[in-house]
């Protein structure tokens, strides 16, 4: 078992992207349409990619028949051109993109490991450390664009690193401000403004900070204004300059930065979210205080810039009034390619320790979920029974660190596999809109009016395979039940009872996670 470990690792080593294109491959092919579409983000961006391919709206994308200016087109852009693969369809193509941009993710990872004079060894370590995150695998297996975005972004960050402290020509930055103005194009200003921050901390710290303040970072500017510029010409031709300045950067620029009512957390929530997201890795900062660490690597080159990029980051993100957990994904990155570095570099002992604790953590968590959630007993075990073996194998094997995180990272990969396959499906009812979005359709198909009151259609158009009449007014919901014309009705339990409206039956009573409460689907014929 060593000799093969020993083996598996000089090939992570000389083939680090083709060897996490792998653990992605293992973990997600089989594994596609494994669970159904989850509230909120899933089932939005499935009903915004069919009315992509059905009306051609990629441009301005739509949602529930109506502009949908939250996001820009980019990632349904690479779902369409997924979808030309033979064979491959929705809901599938959408998990194929979530893989497909974990890819690009550690091709960036990778060149931002060369570009910070990581060593070849480091940089596999950061794939592995990368893939073995629980929370990654969760993003595998969940529709999102924030793998793309942050793919983009790092890879951004590697080149204005190279021009910026590393001397290379401007053609470089160039290069650099195109992939930040397509992140933008993703997600948002934050594709710029986060590899910016990422390298300039690094340079001021070296004293490198008038490269910054030249004629390239203004020319770069106007580059990542072009890219962004295709989108906004488009957006004045469909839909006019009003929605340009009001839809796009009015609600979705300015306020999601300085004052919005979605997400807003306070300035601490990073603190605790990021450690959060990083375990097991979090158990690394044992490590840190280590004396073989800081007689190795505190104060190199690669550390310092992989340090400093991180906490740029997360001072910008904490300073933004609209905060989300999965915001930290640059994050993860940086202390991923870090963490390789000191897995593979010196002995840890005590690093090693802290992950091995922070597992047997994260295995009890797992193994809590049949108490508050049905139907998953079996997989929470098998998920437990993992995490336990991955616990201990730093602490009773003899390996260096380069074959251990093989290990480590190959059992996540089953880990990941079968959190696809056996526990995620299991919680289906409690985290989807789909039995109340397809009790709307029906109704609709009999002559009801599929109606969602106070809260967002958008939750149920893609299951219904309509769109969803919106009434958020109780005077104006009750005047369509004084009708009496034939109604279908998904809201909230607790608003649903405020109005007087008799003569509906229930077709539908269940708590969703992360939706507000109870939610009941009335009907009346």
């Amino acid at each position: 078992m060593s000799a093969a470990l020993h083996r598996a690792w000089a090939l992570v080593v000389r083939y680090p992207i083709w060897t996490g294109l792998l653990l992605i491959a293992l973990q997600t092919l089989l594994v596609l349409n494994g669970h159904w579409l989850w509230f909120s983000d899933e089932v939005r961006y499935a009903e915004v990619y069919s009315n992509l391919v059905s009306d051609g709206h990629w441009v301005v994308l739509r949602l529930n028949g109506e502009p949908y200016p939250d996001k820009p087109p980019v990632f349904f852009l690479l779902v369409r051109a997924l979808d030309l693969i033979p064979g491959v369809g929705m809901p599938h193509v959408l998990y194929l993109a979530s893989a497909v941009s974990a890819g690009l993710l550690l091709a960036a990872l990778v060149s931002l490991g060369r570009a910070v004079g990581v060593g070849r060894e480091g940089r596999a370590g950061g794939v592995l450390v990368l893939l073995a995150l629980p929370a990654m695998s969760l993003l595998l297996h969940y529709v999102r664009m924030d793998l793309l975005f942050t793919a983009l972004m790092i890879w951004a960050q590697a080149a204005f690193y190279r021009h910026y402290i590393g001397g290379k020509p401007a053609s470089v930055a160039y290069g650099g401000y195109a992939l930040a103005g397509l992140a933008i194009l993703v997600k948002g200003p934050l594709g710029l403004l986060l590899p910016l921050a990422a390298v300039a901390l690094p340079a001021l710290v070296r004293g490198q900070w008038r490269r910054l303040v030249s004629l390239t970072t203004l020319l770069g500017l106007l580059v990542a204004l072009a890219v962004v510029s295709l989108w906004g010409v488009g957006i004045v031709a469909v839909e006019g300059w009003d929605f340009l300045m009001g839809d796009i950067l009015g609600q979705q620029v300015v306020a999601r930065a300085v004052d919005t009512f979605h997400h807003s957390e306070p300035v601490t929530f990073y603190f605790w979210m990021l450690p959060l997201l990083l375990m097991p890795w979090t158990g690394m900062v044992a490590g840190l205080r280590g004396s073989s660490f800081r007689a190795t690597w505190a104060g190199t080159e690669p550390v310092s810039a992989l340090a400093l990029g991180a906490l740029a980051t997360f001072a910008v993100l904490s300073s933004l009034d609209g905060k989300v957990g999965v915001y930290v994904l640059p994050i993860l990155a940086q202390l991923a390619l870090l963490f390789g570095l000191l897995l593979t570099s010196a002995p840890q002992r005590a690093a090693r320790i802290g992950v091995a604790l922070l597992f047997v953590l994260l295995g009890g968590v797992i193994a809590s979920l049949p108490a508050w959630t049905e139907g998953t007993g079996w997989g929470a075990s098998l998920l437990c029974g993992l995490l336990l073996i991955a616990a201990a194998l730093p602490l009773v094997s003899r390996l260096p660190g380069g074959p251990a995180l093989s290990a480590t990272a190959g059992l996540m990969a089953l880990w990941s596999l079968a959190l696809a396959a056996f526990l995620l499906p299991a919680l289906n009812e409690t985290m989807s809109t789909r039995q109340p979005a397809e009790l709307l359709g029906q109704g609709a198909e009999e002559g009801a009016t599929p109606v969602a009151y106070r809260t967002y259609p958008g939750i149920f158009s893609y299951y219904a395979g309509r769109d969803v009449v919106q009434v958020d007014e109780a005077e104006a919901m009750q005047a369509m039940i004084d009708s009496g014309e034939p109604l279908v009705v998904a809201a909230r339990r607790r608003h649903w009872e405020q109005l007087d409206a008799p003569g509906f039956e229930e077709l539908y009573a269940r708590e969703l996670i992360g939706a507000g409460g109870e939610y009941v689907v009335m009907r009346r014929e």
